[in-house]
Order: C-alpha cells, then structure tokens, then sequence
C-alpha cells in the first residue's frame, strides 16, 4: 500500500449524515450510518432474491479478495463493504447499496482485461459509500418521510421496488453527476492506493465506450445509468490520472495472469 498522494475530502459529515451544495437546493443526507446498514442489509436482501447469485466459491473469494484490498485504503471504514458476484453473462453492470454492499455482474468481469480494470470499477463503488452518496439519493429521490418508513420497515412493497429499480436506474439514476466525478476522483485514488496502475480506470472506460458504441450508443448499459457523457468522463479520468508519478504508475502490476486464471478462465 502506499501513502495518500492526494488529499481527497468528500464532504463535512454531520451527526445525521451529510449535506453538499450541488446548485440549489442542498443534498441532504438523513440517514445515520446505522440506519444505511440495516437499509442496505434490506436492499441486498431483496437484490438477492430477485438475481442469480454466482455459486462459484473460488470466483467469489477472489472479488471478495480485491474488493477487500481496496476498502482497506478507503476514507470511509465505518462499515462493512462485502462483494458479490451476479452471475448474468448478458449485463456489463456493478453497483453499491447503502452500507457497504457490492454487487459485479460477469458480464463485466467478461469485458475486463485484468485485476486492475475490475477494481477500478470496485473502487468507483467504494468511493459512493465513502462518500456517503446514497443517503443523498434516497433523501432526493423518496423523501423524508418515506425513507423514515422503510427504515422502520413500515412500507415493504416499496423496499422491493427498489431493489429491482437498482438493476436498471432506480436509485442509481439519482446519484448527481457531481456525485459520479467525485466517484471517479476517490476510485481513481483508491485504486493507486490499493497499489493497482490507476491508468486501469482509463482503459476500463475506454472498453464500457466501445460497448456503448457496439450498443449504439445513448448510453444504453445500466453502468451509465447516471453517469456523466462517455466521452467527457474518459477525458476527466486522463486528466485526473496525470497527478500521479509516472513511474509509480508504471511499477504499479495490472494481474493479467491472475485474472485470467482465477476469473476468466471460469467465466468461460
């Protein structure tokens, strides 16, 4: 692991989460780390029931191993991240819940080249629990009120469509933009910290284009749901990856051998 190179400070937290000024009106955050915990602990209940979990043991220790690796150097480390494998060779996708949940689709492991281009997508995830980017969406998107009844388990027909919303857009889709550059921005540092090349989030973004334009274009992959255009995205990540010592960066391994033998191989 190495020291912190950048000083990235994603917001002032307060007692009940945190508040960021994206134009007018304020982002609040009203749930309390606890109450994210036993919110996500719902919401991965549901996600669980409703897509199919890889029974590979040896394919999910692995992304289990990397995406440990990569919380262990995230700002955030008052919750618990665990990482999941759905097994949908068909759905280039990952995302977060509340609370440290982490869901990769195989048909995105599929895409990847090597270790450092999946964990740069993890490290992406990380970055919007770290900077406590759900409870921003969830208050946006349902309300005070609401969010106060799902999590004392009053309203369970809404908990479960938002669980199958999470797959397409749901809640994903009410992450700001902001919120999506400040997720590249922590991924990209949390990756170089993790010791992967953080040059892998660029050549990542360079394969989801590729796929965007197969798909023709619109951005039709779940991934993107939120995210800002491609293109600009891809030259935000260059120009975030010139902070970095060069030959750090080129020291810095990218596990292709690895990947190969403990995740494609069994993709396959």
């Amino acid at each position: 692991m190495r020291k912190t190179l950048l000083m990235l400070v994603p917001c002032a937290f307060l007692a009940a989460g945190c508040m960021t000024l994206e134009g007018e009106p304020f982002n609040i955050n009203i749930l309390s780390t606890q109450q994210e915990i036993e919110l996500g602990n719902e919401l991965s209940t549901e996600i669980e029931k409703q897509e199919k979990v890889s029974t590979d043991a040896e394919l999910q220790a692995y992304v289990s191993e990397i995406g440990a690796r990569i919380a262990s150097v995230a700002t955030r480390q008052d919750v618990t991240y665990n990482f999941t494998v759905i097994d949908n060779p068909g759905t280039v996708n990952a995302f977060a819940l509340p609370g440290g949940h982490m869901y990769v689709y195989t048909g995105l492991m599929k895409i990847s080249e090597n270790e450092a281009e999946l964990a740069s997508v993890m490290a992406h995830e990380v970055a919007h629990v770290a900077a406590h980017h759900h409870g921003e969406a969830l208050t946006k998107q349902y309300g005070y009120s609401l969010v106060t009844q799902l999590l004392l388990g009053e309203d369970p027909s809404t908990l479960a469509k938002i669980a199958s919303g999470v797959f397409g857009q749901g809640i994903l889709s009410y992450y700001s933009r902001e919120n999506e550059r400040e997720a590249d921005a922590l991924g990209m540092e949390f990756l170089y910290r993790a010791g992967y090349q953080p040059a892998a989030m660029v050549s990542f973004m360079e394969k989801l284009m590729a796929e965007e334009q197969r798909a023709g274009g619109g951005n039709p992959l779940p991934i993107f749901a939120s995210h800002p255009p491609t293109q600009e995205r891809h030259m935000r990540l260059q120009t975030l990856l010139q902070r970095y010592p060069l030959a750090e960066q080129q020291d810095s391994p990218l596990y292709v051998e690895r990947y190969n033998q403990k995740a494609l191989a069994r993709l396959k």
